[in-house]
This record gives C-alpha cells, sequence and structure tokens, in this order.
C-alpha cells in the first residue's frame, strides 16, 4: 500500500456529481436537531440511541425528488449524513447537574459545571452557566478536529479492508439506490408520525387541568411493596419493538420479578422502606438493592461477554492471509502510520499539535486531577491524548466496520482505572478527561460513506461539509435541550427516569471515593460480582439479554409493560411476516412513531409548566 493518504482520491474523481441546494442544507439541519432531541432524551433516560438514516433518506427523497421537481443520489446523502451527524454533550452536562443536585458533598470546579447554590435553586443565570458551557463546547470541538484528522488520515487501512463492511450504512447505501429507481416507503413514516403525534397530543392535552392520561399506577391493587405501574407511551411500546424481541421480553421479565416478587419479600425483611409515593419507593428499591446487580450485569458482565467471545474467536479462527492480512495490523503499526503521515503533512501536524499543547496548558493551569500535583495532571492528560485514545479510535472503528455495533465500555480501562491507579479519588478528574483527547468516534461516522462512496457519489470534502452542518447546530441545541430538560421536567422523575444519570453517579461514586460499597450498602460488592457472572452466563447460553435484564432491573416500573408489548408485537410481526418484514417497513413504522411521539411528549411536559 502507498504511504500517502490520498488513495481514495481514484475512487472520488469517478463520482459524478449532482447539485447540492439550499433545501438540502435546511432539512439536513432540521432533521440533525430532530434526531438529536429525540437521542438526548433516550440518552439521559435510558442510555441508548438509534439511528435515522433511512428516515432521513425517506423524507429527503419524498421533499426533493416527488414534491421537488427531481434531486440526485449526492444531495440525498447529504441529508442523510449531515441528518446523522449529531454533536451532544447531554450525557456530560446532564450528569454534572445531576450530581450537584443529588450528592451533597460533590463540588465541581467553576469552569466545570455552575455553584451547587445555583442548581439547587434551579437558576438558569447565565453567570453561573456560561464558563462551564463555553469550556465544555469549546474543548469537544477540539477533540472532534483531531478526529477528523486521525480518521482521514488512517481511512485507506480500514475502508480497504473487506471485513470493514458497516452494514446499517450498506443498508442506507442500498436504500438511496432504491429512491432513485422508485419506491414509496416514506409514506410508511408519515403516517406512523401523524399517529404518535395525534395520539400522544390527545394523552397530554387533559395534562393542563390536572388530569394525567399518560401512566396508570395499580401498586395499590397489589399486595403492599408490589410495584406496577403502565406508561401509556406510544413512543415507548415502538422502542420494545425496535430493540429486539430478546431484548424486550428480557427486559419486561426482569423488570416484573424485580417489581412485583423481590420488592415485596425486602420489604417484608426490613431490607427496604417502604413509601406510598411510587417514585420514592422505586428510589429506595434501585439505591439499597438493584443497582448493584444491574450494574454488575451492565458493565462486568459486558466485560466477561467480550472477553468469552474475543477468546472464541481466536480458538476457532485460522490466521488469515492475502488481502484481508491488513486487517491484522495492530496498534503499533497503525500507529507508525499514523506518526509517518502526519510529519508528511505540515498543516495536519501544527493542528494536532496546536490541539495539544492547548489540552496540556488547559490542564496545567486547570489541574482537574487536583489535589494530585500538576505534572501528574500533565503526564495522565498526555496518556489519554497520544496512547489511550488511538487505541480506543482503532476498536471502535474496528468494531463498527465489522458487526455495526460499538461501545464505550473499553474506556473503563483504557481511562479510569489508569487514573485510578494514580491514586486520584475526586469527581472532576472522571468526569472532564473525554474533553481532552481526540474523538474517537468520528470513525465510526465518516469511514463508512467512504467505503459506499461511490454509492452515495460524495467525496471526502462533501462528508465534511454535511458533517459541520449537523455537527454546529446540535451541539449548541443540546446544550440548550439539557437545560430545558432539567429545568421544565426534571432528572428523576417519572417523565425523565435519568436511568443513565443513576449509573453513572454510583460509577463516578465508586471511582471517586474510592469504595466499592457505594450507595447500596454492603450488599453491592457481592450483588455486582454476581450480577456480571449471572448475566453473562445467560448472554452465552440462553435466549435472554443482557442488557435487557440489567435495564429491566432499575428502570421505574412504567416502562416494563410498553416495552413488553413492543417485543410481543415484533415477535408477532416476524412470525407472521418474516423477520424481513422489520427492514422493510417494521423500522420505518416504529422510527415515526416514536420520533413524533417524543417531541410532543416533552414538548408538552414543558408547556404544562407555563400554563
Amino acid at each position: 500500500m502507498s504511504d500517502g493518504f490520498d488513495g481514495s482520491e481514484a475512487a472520488e474523481s469517478r463520482i459524478e456529481k449532482g447539485s447540492v441546494k439550499g433545501r438540502a442544507i435546511l432539512l439536513g439541519i432540521f432533521l440533525a436537531i430532530l434526531f438529536s432531541a429525540v437521542n438526548g432524551y433516550l440518552s439521559i433516560n435510558l442510555g441508548w440511541s438509534f439511528g435515522y438514516g433511512a428516515v432521513a433518506v425517506l423524507l429527503a427523497y419524498s421533499f426533493f425528488h416527488r414534491l421537488g421537481g427531481g434531486s440526485c443520489r449526492r444531495e440525498l446523502s447529504f441529508v442523510l449524513i449531515s441528518s446523522v451527524s449529531t454533536l451532544g454533550i447531554y450525557n456530560s452536562l446532564s450528569l454534572i447537574i445531576y450530581m450537584l443536585q443529588t450528592e451533597a458533598e460533590v463540588s465541581f470546579p467553576l469552569w466545570m459545571g455552575p455553584p451547587k447554590e445555583a442548581v439547587l435553586a434551579g437558576s438558569l443565570d447565565l453567570g453561573y452557566w456560561i464558563t462551564p458551557i463555553a469550556m465544555l463546547v469549546v474543548t469537544t470541538a477540539m477533540t472532534v478536529i483531531v478526529g477528523v484528522i486521525f480518521t482521514y488520515l488512517l481511512k485507506e487501512e480500514f475502508i480497504e479492508s473487506e471485513r470493514m463492511i458497516w452494514p446499517n450504512n450498506a443498508a442506507n447505501a442500498s436504500l438511496v439506490d432504491a429512491c432513485m429507481t422508485g419506491g414509496g416507503s416514506a409514506r410508511l413514516v408519515g403516517v406512523a408520525a401523524l399517529i404518535g403525534f395525534s395520539v400522544t397530543l390527545l394523552q397530554n392535552i387533559p395534562s393542563f387541568w390536572g388530569y394525567d392520561l399518560t401512566m396508570v399506577d395499580l401498586s395499590r391493587f397489589l399486595p403492599k411493596g408490589a410495584l406496577f405501574a403502565v406508561s401509556l407511551s406510544v413512543a415507548f411500546a415502538a422502542i420494545g419493538y425496535m430493540i429486539n424481541v430478546k431484548t424486550s421480553l428480557s427486559f419486561m421479565a426482569a423488570g416484573l420479578i424485580t417489581n412485583l416478587l423481590i420488592a415485596p419479600y425486602l420489604l417484608s425483611i426490613g431490607f427496604v422502606e417502604y413509601s406510598p409515593d411510587i417514585m420514592a419507593y422505586y428510589n429506595e428499591l434501585l439505591f439499597k438493592f438493584s443497582i448493584g446487580p444491574a450494574l454488575g450485569i451492565l458493565l462486568l458482565g459486558g466485560i466477561l461477554l467480550s472477553v468469552f467471545v474475543l477468546v472464541r474467536s481466536r480458538l476457532s479462527k485460522a490466521p488469515r492471509k492475502g488481502a484481508d492480512a491488513q486487517q491484522s495490523l495492530g496498534y503499533l503499526e497503525l500507529y507508525k502510520i499514523l506518526i509517518r503521515r502526519l510529519v508528511s503533512n505540515r498543516k495536519y501536524l501544527l493542528i494536532v499539535l496546536t490541539v495539544a499543547i492547548v489540552n496540556l496548558s488547559l490542564v496545567w493551569f486547570l489541574n482537574p486531577f487536583s489535589p494530585l500535583p500538576r505534572v501528574y495532571s500533565l503526564l495522565i492528560t498526555a496518556y489519554i491524548f497520544f496512547i489511550g485514545s488511538f487505541i480506543e479510535f482503532v476498536l471502535i472503528a474496528k468494531m463498527a466496520g465489522e458487526t455495526g455495533m460499538s461501545m464505550g465500555v473499553m474506556s473503563i480501562f483504557l481511562y479510569d482505572v489508569p487514573i485510578f491507579g494514580t491514586g486520584y479519588r475526586d469527581y472532576p478528574g472522571y468526569t472532564i478527561y473525554p474533553f481532552f483527547r481526540p474523538s474517537p468516534w468520528v470513525s465510526s461516522g465518516v469511514l463508512p460513506y467512504l467505503k459506499y462512496q461511490e454509492q452515495y457519489e460524495v467525496s471526502w470534502r462533501d462528508i465534511m461539509k454535511a458533517k459541520i452542518v449537523g455537527w454546529a447546530p446540535t451541539m449548541i441545541f443540546s446544550v440548550l435541550f439539557t437545560l430545558v430538560l432539567w429545568k421544565y421536567v426534571g432528572f428523576g422523575t417519572p417523565m425523565m427516569p435519568a436511568v443513565s444519570l443513576i449509573q453513572g453517579k454510583v460509577y463516578l461514586t465508586m471511582m471517586a471515593t474510592g469504595s466499592f460499597v457505594g450507595t447500596t450498602g454492603g450488599i453491592f460488592p457481592i450483588a455486582f460480582v454476581a450480577g456480571g457472572i449471572i448475566g453473562a452466563l445467560l448472554e452465552v447460553f440462553t435466549p435472554v439479554s443482557m442488557m435487557g435484564l440489567g435495564m429491566g432491573m432499575i428502570l421505574p416500573p412504567h416502562y416494563i409493560v410498553p416495552f413488553g408489548l413492543g417485543g410481543i408485537i415484533r415477535w408477532y410481526t416476524e412470525r407472521r411476516y418474516g423477520r424481513e418484514f422489520y427492514d422493510e417497513k417494521g423500522r420505518l413504522i416504529v422510527t415515526g412513531l416514536m420520533a413524533s411521539s417524543l417531541i410532543v411528549q416533552v414538548i408538552m411536559t414543558v408547556l404544562t409548566n407555563f400554563f
């Protein structure tokens, strides 16, 4: 392979490009903000997010090709790329707010978060927020810039591998083909969105007069200590359909067992204290029991499962030869290629060095790992920037390319464990370090479009323009949206259970205090380890989903039935119409239902606080 990094230019020169008009930019921005709102809400509450690329393609096709007098592949692709290029800081900002709001002993420096008094008072005074928000936005932008450069310099090593197929993006490329040759799937999305909008609006309108038609609490009809409430949300039933049968049904089973069997038993032996307020009792059960085994399943179980799968794959596959051997390039070889190409391109080298110097200078002056000496903060950040982030970059690129999935669990070993090993025990360092390293997630959002660039009819420059169109507005929107959710909906409410924040709080407390007992009492270590082992074993040897088990144990009882109902409907449609029904119609229908329902749900909740 050539040592240059413009090997794909020949492919780009063969692309017959149509024009991208202003309408594509406007639609891309609108969809990016819409999808950012939906995924921001889901990410804070569930720790999940979904891709809506197919919906973006179909909407662009409907508006441009059907109603706008025609379009081209490049224009549809531009809308697709920009709409899914969301750059949010929901999780970091919301976790800082949640920690300040719920932990009496926690405080952050003013460049990271507002004063605790401002959060407890629910103040949105700009003077409290401008510095930490500016810090998060600027450092996020710098991490993305370096991530883009790493992606560009190593793109050939990834896209030329036969194993790197990015299955989700391959499907979107086929969808663009189908649209250009005719199709009417867009009406499914439109009709489903109209249904989700109408049903959710009708449910929420009575809230103006104090009537809640969105949830039903049936706990009072059951033995004391049992929890059973039902959210009548179309959106959560749609999510249950989308996340597949095993996960949805595992979720429902774990939730029913926890809330109907375990909860009353723990109450009978005096382990938890009863409250007639369902959310108060749920929190008592969560922090006294559920969070231990659930985190064990989600964190330790995922690690054990990854190790098992890795060992099995190593034992079952023979060494590769020939064209696919390049996939076996190790971290050292890829790192050498990156350095060599950086040195040969002064512009990119200057940008990377500038960002590195700025980051290290900020760390020196701000010392986020205080009370460790500044030199320790500098060394930790240097490791994160130059070594840890590169390993994670390669891992995420390979996972996304080969399986279509990616996860950040490896950050525990790459960053948290080394930081913990230095003896650092406080909250700011474990919260802020992701903003001082090149983003490892850029690769999975850019490389697939280069892999299928002839089908999409896009070049590297086209991809970057579309990315910026999505990144810029959604980064600002994510800040405003998070503050609105916190101020007018609240974290830890039936509408915003904020489960990802609860998990983050417990994990962060363990690392920051060095105590693995955490907030759940002496049972936590045993429950954590047992949950991890049992979850991994069930995932490997039974149809049970480990993710479904963990989430079912810690989400409020309101969501058990709608998630399970979605899974049952998915099971029925697959048996009745075949598994291809989901790809052809089901995914489009539930995406329309979920997106419209969630948006209306959030907007109506905010409006009821004003009126």
